[in-house]
């Protein structure tokens, strides 16, 4: 075994929360060390950005670099129900604090791509290399990690856990809670010749919600289409078939991606993720915390996955860098940092758990400008949530949950459904 020393920070997990984390680490001077268990590029979920990344992107370094690489540009979102024949697109707004535009990127290149900006900065990455323990001292940390067939021990000052759903601390000193009834499994895969919408709205993310499941719609760069079918994890143990059947059959099942696909290639093999919703404790510790995915899972029905990374890495790496500064490394130190990811997760949360409800779904579908709603729903879609939410949002926010309690009833009396679609 090859000791190592002399690192601030070891970081693990080189996706964007981990690569955000530790790029903004070695700006800020510190000494890194990224340990990444794939080879890069590689097929990778979640393809689309929030308008509230790009400022992120902007602090960092990058937004240049991703802007020259032609990625398909999004300015909004697409919804549409099967059932009730409800659809609405809502596009980004104009004067706020991220601009009004975000994009669609493949993740083999993005991820690759921040990776590659975090070397540039100093972070000393190790790729492919597996962490196989982690071991916390009243001094540190010590790593032990396998990497071309030879195993290193890294000591360092705090460690950072961006492991994504492998969530290594979780595992090790926590647990996971599994969301209830977001259990989901996602069949997936990629598309040429799929429809495109015309003018500005082509690179518009779209859900097809149907009897089943949903739909997403995600058009890239280069005549391709990210297609993805998100179903119960019961109705994947229930199919006596191959996952290619399974998907598409959703297909055939979903009326509008069907017309959509009509005359596509997929390009791709059919790629599955499954337990799609958890939470993971602890998030921080003594000498650590996590980011992205090693903290939770959310539904990724509004993209928030890339953003909620990106977003919690860089307040990761503030409350590291404030820890290194004064030395003191205690759980405690980190509870603003917890409260402040909770706080930017929970909006994320409750609207998918209430994007399943019918009546709140007819409203979200049909979207009224009263009282600053529209307003109030496209500043969370966008990723604000993380900046804090003014008053004046919070309760807009509070009216529209009211008044889809008031549409439940109204539902009812009319002999309309009203039951959960999480169900599914």
């Amino acid at each position: 075994m090859t000791p190592e020393d002399g690192y601030d920070v070891v970081v693990v997990g080189g996706g964007p929360g981990g690569s955000t984390t530790g790029a903004f680490l070695a700006k800020a001077g510190w000494r890194v060390l990224l340990f990444e268990r794939e080879a890069f590029p590689r097929f990778h979920v979640g393809e689309s950005l929030l308008p509230a990344t790009l400022p992120i992107l902007e602090r960092l370094g990058v937004l240049k670099t991703i802007a020259e690489r032609g990625f398909q540009l999004k300015i909004g979102a697409t919804f549409h129900d099967q059932e009730s024949g409800f659809e609405h697109t809502f596009h980004f707004l104009r004067g706020k604090p991220w601009p009004s535009y975000a994009y669609q990127v493949p993740r083999a290149e993005f991820d690759a791509v921040l990776l590659e900006h975090a070397k540039k900065l100093g972070v000393d990455v190790r790729q492919p290399a597996t962490v196989e323990s982690v071991a916390f001292d009243a001094e540190g940390v010590t790593v032990t990690a396998a990497s071309h067939g030879q195993r290193t021990e890294t000591r360092a000052r705090f460690l950072v856990d961006a492991s994504g759903r492998a969530g290594l601390l979780a595992q090790r000193v926590g647990r996971r809670e599994r969301v209830p009834n977001l259990g989901k499994v996602a069949l997936f895969a990629h598309w040429r010749g799929a429809w495109r919408a015309p003018g500005l709205d082509e690179g518009n993310i779209r859900i097809f919600v149907f009897e089943h499941g949903w739909f997403w719609w995600i058009p890239l760069a280069g005549d391709r289409t990210s297609v993805g079918g998100v179903m119960h994890a019961r109705t994947v143990q229930e199919w006596d078939g191959t996952p290619e059947a399974l998907y598409d059959e959703m297909i055939r099942r979903c009326r509008r991606v069907a017309e959509q696909l009509r005359g596509a290639e997929r390009v791709t093999s059919i790629h599955r993720e499954a337990n799609f919703s958890y939470r993971n404790e602890p998030v921080v510790g003594d000498r650590f915390l996590a980011v992205g995915d090693a903290i939770a899972f959310v539904d990724p029905i509004f993209s928030g996955g890339l953003h909620i990374a990106m977003q919690s890495g860089e307040l990761a790496a503030r409350a590291a860098a404030s820890a290194l500064a004064d030395g003191r490394f205690e759980a405690r130190r980190f509870r603003a940092y917890e409260r402040r990811v909770w706080g930017g997760l929970h909006p994320f949360f409750k609207f998918i758990h209430k994007y399943y409800e019918p009546a709140f779904l007819e409203l979200f579908l049909n979207p009224k400008s009263l009282l600053g709603m529209t307003d109030a729903v496209l500043s969370v879609l966008s990723g604000g949530a993380f900046l804090g939410m003014r008053w004046r949002t919070r309760a807009s926010l509070a009216l529209l949950f009211a008044i889809a309690r008031v549409n439940v009833w109204v539902r009812r009396r009319s002999g309309r459904a009203v039951e959960s679609r999480l169900e599914w």
